[in-house]
Parts: structure tokens; C-alpha cells; sequence
């Protein structure tokens, strides 16, 4: 199920466009997954024709050109449209990607926009999202769906490149299945990704790493759970553009900048149980202090937030029921940590016994 919200204001001369998709996809596991999607492809782009303007509406289309890769719904198209192009609903495509396309029919024509499945499954330099598995779990999905999944009955190393020979993947594999290390490279040949499979599942740690080679994520997993600590760092890498604009609004010299940029330091944390529960979650600013923290209830349904200065010292706590609903006692403090406003919910989420100290 999913939502495009598209909120438009209209200026004298411009015209400013807001794009977001409230979107929840799961795993494609059925025909019925599919069911609102008459062609279903994944294809690699050869042309995007932007169309002239409409007088009815601020939004532009083009006419994106494709060759099909691999098809796994629909008749053998070329090409279809693409909607909200130069807009922040535009999706990003360019020449030479290759892209998961599922198309939904508009105004009797095949057409994809930014609120459906549609995602890329290799850019235009051949890189693949194997951190986040976009475009490969999607791929995966359809082909087991379909029955195109590959049958293996290998063991070793198996081996994928790049179209310019440099090597993209390397996993092992013991009857057939996924077992042992797998490692994913940069385009520079740094390790871009370590990942530990039991049987096809992850188990243990995995690692993924900036193409400077800093460590940029680590999970831990129990068949293909998420369990223990797992964290999340901020990048140390500045480039020259970057580090002028820093220098400029934020920090007085590059030995200030620099002495902040260099350390290695956390920016995201979670805490999971045996089951793959999330017990906490801890975000830090790039100077180490703390600046949320969520405590999980989950046999309530409630979770308790709470932000923090910048000193370090507690900025407010609030609590949600079923995640969304304010509930329970609200309470601010100033930056020494003095209780300040402070106000209730009832049963519906609705401030009450608001108390504000003169």
C-alpha cells in the first residue's frame, strides 16, 4: 500500500513543487503482489525525451526509452512515460541505468512515477545497491516468483565483475546454498561490504564500508535477524567544495574542521533482543554528545523519546502509544537541566493540564 502526496505552490514566476511517498512494500511473495502492474520488467534506459509543458498542469512528463532485460509481465514495449520529471517527485533515471520497472496504467497509457515499486537495480557506472538490497531483493523476488530463480548445486567461490572487469562480488557457496563469507567492492577496489551466510540466511557480523575504506555501518544477525548492537557512523571524508562551505558557516579554521571531521565517531545506534526486537536507539551529533534517545515497550506498544541540548543535558521526554499517539506526562527542561513546561495527554492524545512557570 502506498501514497503520493504532492503538495504544489504556485508563485508569480515559479512554480514550487513537494514531493513525498508514504510507502510500505514488503517482499514480493505473490502473483496478487503484482496483481496492479500490467508490465513488469527489468529494463536498461536508452533514451528520456522530456515533453513540452502542459498548460493544465505545472508537472512534466517524458517519454523514457528502454531495451528489456528480463520480462516477467506484460507485452514486449519500448517505451512508456515517465511522470513529475524536474520536480521533486522526479526519480532520478538516467541514461544507461537499469531499473525495476513496474508500470501502472494513466490515462489508458503504461506509465511509471515515484510512488510505485519502480527502483533502480544498477546505475550507469554498473553499481548495484548491495548494502540495501534495492533493485536485487526486487529482482530476486520475481524471479523465485516466476520460476526464473537460477538453480545452483555449486560449492567455492562464486565470482561477479564489473563491465570493466574490475571484480564487483565474491561469495561462497557449499551445496548450493550461501555459506561463509561474502565480500562486496567499491568501484575503486576498496571493500565496500562483509557479510557472514549460514545457509543462504546472514548470520553474525556485517560490515559496510565508505569507498575511503572507513567503516560506515555494523549489524549482527541471527538467521537473518537483527540482534545485539548495531551502529551507524558519520563519514570522515571532505571534499575541497565541502570543506570551503564548513570553514565558511560552521567552523572558524580547518583545524578546528578538521579535528571534528577526523574522528571516527557513531551518528546512529540501536540495541535488538535475541527475537530481533528493538529495545533503544541512540542518535549522536558528529562531536559525540548525544541528541535522541527511544526506549521501546513493546508489550505496551509504547516507546519513550527523548531529546537532548547540546550540552549534553535533557531536553524533553514525551511518550507515544502505538507509536503514533502522544500519551501519558510531557516535560521540558532548559539547558541546566531545570524542569520548565510541562503539560498531560488524555486517552486521545489531546494536551491537557498544561503548565507553563511564569
Amino acid at each position: 500500500m502506498c501514497a503520493c502526496v504532492v503538495t504544489l505552490v504556485l508563485a508569480a514566476t515559479t512554480n514550487l513543487l513537494a514531493c513525498s511517498c508514504m510507502t510500505d512494500f514488503q517482499r514480493i511473495k505473490s502473483i496478487e503482489d503484482v496483481k496492479d502492474y500490467p508490465f513488469v520488467a527489468l529494463v536498461k534506459i536508452t533514451s528520456e525525451t522530456t515533453n513540452p509543458p502542459s498548460d493544465s498542469s505545472p508537472f512534466r512528463d517524458a517519454m523514457l526509452g528502454f531495451k528489456i532485460i528480463e520480462k516477467f509481465k506484460g507485452k514486449d514495449i519500448r517505451e512508456l512515460i515517465e511522470y513529475d520529471i524536474q520536480s521533486s517527485c522526479d526519480m532520478g533515471i538516467e541514461v544507461g541505468d537499469e531499473w525495476m520497472l513496474f508500470a501502472t496504467e494513466r490515462n489508458g497509457k503504461l506509465s511509471i512515477g515515484a510512488c510505485s515499486r519502480n527502483v533502480r537495480y544498477r546505475d550507469k557506472d554498473g553499481v548495484r545497491d548491495w548494502h540495501f538490497q534495492r533493485g536485487i531483493r526486487e529482482l530476486e523476488d520475481l524471479r523465485k516468483l516466476y520460476g526464473y530463480a537460477e538453480k545452483r548445486n555449486r560449492d567455492g567461490v562464486d565470482k561477479q565483475y564489473y563491465s570493466d572487469g574490475k571484480l564487483e562480488v565474491e561469495t561462497s557457496y557449499s551445496h548450493g546454498l550461501k555459506n561463509g563469507l561474502r565480500t562486496i567492492y567499491h568501484r575503486n577496489g576498496k571493500v565496500l561490504g562483509k557479510q557472514m551466510f549460514m545457509d543462504d540466511s546472514l548470520q553474525g557480523k556485517s560490515e559496510w564500508f565508505f569507498p575511503s575504506g572507513q567503516l560506515y555501518d555494523q549489524k549482527f544477525y541471527r538467521k537473518d535477524v537483527l540482534i545485539n548492537v548495531s551502529r551507524v557512523y558519520y563519514d570522515t571524508t571532505v571534499t575541497d567544495r565541502m570543506k570551503k562551505f564548513l570553514i565558511r558557516d560552521f567552523y572558524k579554521t580547518e583545524d578546528s574542521l578538521r579535528k571534528t571531521y577526523s574522528r571516527v565517531q557513531v551518528w546512529l545506534e540501536a540495541l535488538y533482543d535475541y527475537n530481533g526486537q528493538i529495545v533503544a536507539s541512540k542518535e549522536y551529533s558528529r562531536w559525540g554528545v548525544i541528541q535522541r534517545e527511544n526506549i521501546y515497550h513493546f508489550q505496551d506498544s509504547i516507546y519513550t523519546s527523548v531529546f537532548y541540548h547540546d550540552n549534553g543535558q535533557v531536553h524533553t521526554v514525551n511518550h507515544f502509544k502505538d507509536y503514533t499517539t502522544p500519551t501519558g506526562h510531557y516535560q521540558e527542561y532548559d539547558p541546566e537541566g531545570n524542569p520548565t513546561k510541562s503539560w498531560d495527554y488524555d486517552a486521545n492524545g489531546k494536551q491537557i493540564n498544561i503548565h507553563i512557570p511564569k
